[in-house]
């Protein structure tokens, strides 16, 4: 799912990992994640902030004699292999070694696209052309278009279906692919055609900077007095996004609120500093950072992080298996410092802190430097942090992920036993759920198909898988039991 949207649509300008779930999205709806894969939900969270000078190359380190064998096998290999092969591939190939050698998930040698996808990703801004895409059952259409963006400009309007990127068409790609093809450099130049009303037409535009919120704030929609903030990430924009979320509603009424941390990531360390120094009394700790070698470091709420803006209404914070990194800080922070109740599931349990080092050349050497610690001394990693209260989701909210773009009768898989358990949730009967695509199952997809206006051939095609998410995502948010639990609990609050 994109961070946008449960109906299946994403910003075009950012498409940007497999993270596999959104607020109250079931994994298995992860079929337009997000593009960089090194910032998992529930999995790889980011944290990089500024110890040892962050995002710069790391201090040069006296050489061992035993490096020689690198040298030599790189000589062997470059003189003798049987087919002539790039020194810089040998290079990259030794530096990865290396890094794999550690087998910490977190440090990873980052190449050419990954790097800019992971500066992407911190950064919280890219090239595109500023409108919002959403699949549907007959292809990708334009949901929205951003005021003063490139495509307003150009005449791109809400509606329009993509159907080619530079002269080739798309009509049959997914909207990932699609998304992929429309984001790129800033300043470079992108041809979009659409079809309108039986027209086609095209529409070249200047791919410009975009931002996308990390963070987005509403009123609950039967309590005005609860403001509801999400948090999809922590980027290089969260801090200030905080503020304004929390001024806006503020000034529509809101004096309480829930912080949705469901599904985040994690993200920029020193963004989450600032966020949860807004919630604690000046002096108190967020959280303590431990090398390997000295003390630990002792990072305190304070005006140098919150800039002196305090949030002090009653507050409860939602997270899930898939709160990770510095959302697990936030969490931590807030409950042991501020006594602010936690609903939902075990957050994932991240407990390391990575930073950037540039290696040259478009590479970046992703490195975990430390280990982070609760104000109370805890360390999280592979543990989690307990809620407070636990609320579990419905069931169909953790169907596994369909994996596949198409399955028939006779076929056995996980993802049939997704489809099945995601065809039941919707109340049609494709019997249990074994994994096998039976007679059954056949039935359930053609009645699901003709209910939703899709040609009724009991197979199940990307169309069919891509509508069944959209529907089985709407329930899940129309029975959000945690979001419920959290806003009982917050309303009793003073």
């Amino acid at each position: 799912m994109s961070n946008e949207d449960e109906t299946k649509n994403q910003q075009e300008q950012a498409p940007q990992s497999d993270k596999p779930t959104r607020k109250s999205i079931p994994v298995w709806a992860a079929t337009v994640g997000m593009a960089v894969t090194l910032v998992l939900g529930g999995g790889i969270g980011y944290g990089a902030f500024a110890i040892h000078n962050a995002q710069q190359a790391t201090t040069t380190t006296a050489v061992p004699a035993e490096m020689n064998k690198v040298v030599k096998a790189y000589a062997t290999i470059s003189q003798n292999y049987y087919q002539s092969t790039s020194s810089q591939k040998l290079i990259n190939g030794a530096i990865s070694g290396m890094v794999n050698s550690l087998k910490d998930p977190y440090s990873v040698y980052l190449q050419n696209q990954d790097a800019t996808s992971l500066n992407t990703e911190i950064s919280g801004s890219f090239g595109g052309i500023g409108a919002t895409m959403e699949q549907r059952s007959s292809g990708v259409f334009v949901e929205s278009v951003n005021a003063d963006s490139a495509a307003k400009k150009a005449g791109v309007q809400a509606g329009d279906q993509i159907v080619s990127v530079d002269g080739k068409s798309v009509t049959k790609q997914s909207l990932n692919k699609i998304v992929a093809k429309v984001r790129g450099k800033i300043g470079t130049k992108v041809t979009v055609g659409v079809k309108r009303g039986g027209h086609t037409m095209t529409f070249t535009m200047k791919r410009a900077k975009v931002t996308v919120a990390s963070i987005t704030g509403k009123l609950d929609s039967t309590n005005k007095q609860v403001g509801i903030i999400t948090f999809t990430t922590f980027t290089d924009n969260s801090g200030k996004e905080m503020k304004k979320v929390v001024k806006k509603l503020r000034q529509e009424g809101a004096k309480k609120f829930v912080l949705d941390l469901r599904g985040n990531p994690g993200g920029v360390l020193d963004q989450a500093l600032a966020i949860d120094s807004m919630f604690l009394k000046n002096g108190q700790t967020i959280l303590k950072v431990k090398s390997r070698t000295g003390a630990a470091e002792v990072y305190k709420a304070g005006k140098k992080y919150d800039d002196g803006f305090k949030i002090t209404e009653p507050t409860v914070v939602l997270i899930d298996g898939d709160s990770a990194s510095a959302a697990e800080i936030t969490a931590a922070a807030l409950n042991e410092q501020a006594n602010v109740p936690l609903l939902g599931q075990k957050s994932f349990g991240k407990g390391t802190v990575q930073t950037v080092a540039d290696m040259g050349g478009g590479n970046e050497l992703k490195l975990t430097i430390a280990k982070w610690l609760t104000p109370n001394g805890t360390w999280i990693n592979h543990k989690g942090i307990q809620p407070t209260e636990k609320v579990d989701n419905p069931s169909y909210a953790n169907i596994p992920a369909i994996t596949v773009t198409s399955m028939k009768e006779g076929d056995a898989n996980k993802s049939v036993k997704s489809l099945q358990r995601a065809l039941n949730a919707l109340g049609y009967d494709a019997g249990t759920a074994n994994g096998y695509y039976s007679s059954t199952v056949t039935a359930a997809v053609k009645a699901f198909q003709s209910k939703e206006g899709l040609t009724a051939t009991g197979e199940a095609n990307e169309d069919t898988i891509s509508e069944l998410v959209t529907k089985v995502s709407a329930k899940i948010s129309d029975n959000d039991t945690v979001m419920k639990a959290a806003l009982t609990k917050v309303e009793g609050m003073q």
